[in-house]
């Protein structure tokens, strides 16, 4: 009698070239070169109990066109490098199997579980080594750094730019001074705002207000590094000069109001990026305007509002003002996930216990012309359209361009390693 055979499953197999294309056929016992679609099917075992494959080739695939940066990109010139090019496998087929799951680990050198949907072979390394980006002149930033923290006193955002060398100040609550300063002593900065509300909101306001550079950096105490993107690698930025390269980027532009760093998973290495974006959101790493802020103080009373989404409401205000935004994809911000860390707005904010729909309803209910609130990923969110924001850069007359002289060093991730106390 013929045994039973495991249920039928679909993994997307992925693959680099075509020396790797060539070994997976040896393994398998096909020849892959143009496959879609993949049987790899255990049909029986035999009297001799010999494990019976039926392996076929079930459909062809066409050949990817690949997709490049223009590098004449508008506005780009006497700025750090940056080319990209959209990477694509060399061949993308799915597989279709019921072989169990050590079976398919052998076959594919790698660990596959019940869970696995889409894996590259050989396996992908994903790690990018002790090479990092340092800058042989150190062009500093002109405005001041602050980050808003709270309950973080390890504040992995103020380590980043510890090692960067960066200047900045750490906003705390009063009743937090004396556990950020025993780490951080005077790069802690406390501040006299409304505890009670438990949102940064007072917060970011008080900094408004508190400064009087015409300019500065608003950060949130979550970044764990920052990042150089280009010729399809992320490698982390030991430097402050992209601060600087993106100050004076915003400064060739009468028409600026925002300006930030992308987060990091929200700009692949293999996508054909540019190296900004204009007329978008910007969150958590975010480059202010004093005179821009005002016109919105005057406008609507308040810079920072509402209790969710103050990153986005203040953004689309600034765009419907007129006014363009900048998000740059050239330098990037690795945010960890809100609701992954303790403290912050992660215990006070989101925990209304309904999957984030006062969250999503929030900004519908400021900006309804242009958001809506939808049910995915089992939980609520808001979809908003910026199509409708066209303005342009407008680009000055004169502007200076800078040599920040960014260079990649095989062991510039260790460049100024933070560890213990930084005080």
């Amino acid at each position: 009698m013929n045994s039973p055979i495991n249920q039928t499953r679909k993994i997307n197999i992925r693959i680099r070239n075509a020396e790797d294309e060539s070994k997976l056929s040896k393994k398998i016992g096909l020849d892959l070169k143009m496959a879609k679609r993949v049987v790899l099917k255990t049909e029986y075992l035999d009297l001799f109990d010999q494990t019976v494959v039926n392996a076929s080739v079930a459909s062809k695939r066409k050949l990817s066109k690949k997709r490049f940066f223009d590098s004449s990109y508008p506005f780009w010139d006497g700025m750090p490098r940056f080319y990209q090019e959209r990477v694509v496998p060399h061949g993308v087929f799915e597989l279709e199997t019921n072989l169990s799951c050590e079976k398919l680990s052998k076959i594919l050198d790698q660990k596959i579980t019940d869970k696995t949907k889409s894996v590259w072979f050989p396996k992908l390394d994903r790690g990018l080594g002790d090479y990092g980006w340092l800058s042989t002149t150190n062009v500093k930033h002109r405005y001041p750094i602050f980050v808003i923290s709270k309950g973080r006193p390890q504040c992995i955002t103020a380590r980043a730019l510890k090692r960067m060398d960066a200047d900045f100040k750490i906003v705390v609550e009063p009743s937090e001074e004396s556990i950020y300063k025993e780490i951080w002593g005077d790069y802690v900065l406390v501040g006299d705002f409304d505890t009670t509300t438990n949102s940064s909101i007072p917060v970011r306001n008080w900094v408004e207000e508190y400064t009087d550079s015409p300019k500065y950096w608003i950060m949130d105490d979550n970044i764990e590094d920052f990042n150089c993107l280009t010729d399809n690698q992320k490698y982390v930025c030991r430097t402050y000069s992209i601060f600087a390269a993106t100050e004076d980027f915003v400064e060739r532009f009468s028409n600026v109001g925002q300006a930030g760093l992308n987060y990091y998973s929200f700009a692949k290495k293999t996508d054909c990026v540019p190296p900004y974006h204009i007329n978008t959101r910007i969150y958590s790493c975010i480059l202010m305007d004093k005179k821009i802020n005002k016109e919105i103080i005057e406008s609507d009373g308040q810079l920072w509002r509402g209790r969710y989404n103050e990153d986005t409401d203040l953004s689309l205000r600034i765009l419907k003002k007129g006014y363009c935004t900048i998000l740059m994809n050239a330098f990037l911000a690795g945010k960890v996930t809100t609701q992954r860390m303790k403290g912050g707005n992660t215990d006070s904010v989101y925990v209304d216990g309904d999957d984030r729909k006062k969250f999503a309803e929030s900004l519908r209910e400021q900006h309804p012309d242009v958001v809506t609130v939808s049910w995915k990923f089992n939980r609520w969110h808001h979809q908003v359209d910026y199509s409708g924001f066209t303005q342009k850069l407008k680009i000055k007359p004169n502007y200076k361009n800078q040599n920040y002289g960014l260079y990649l060093d095989k062991n510039g991730r260790n460049h100024n390693k933070v560890s213990g106390a930084v005080n």
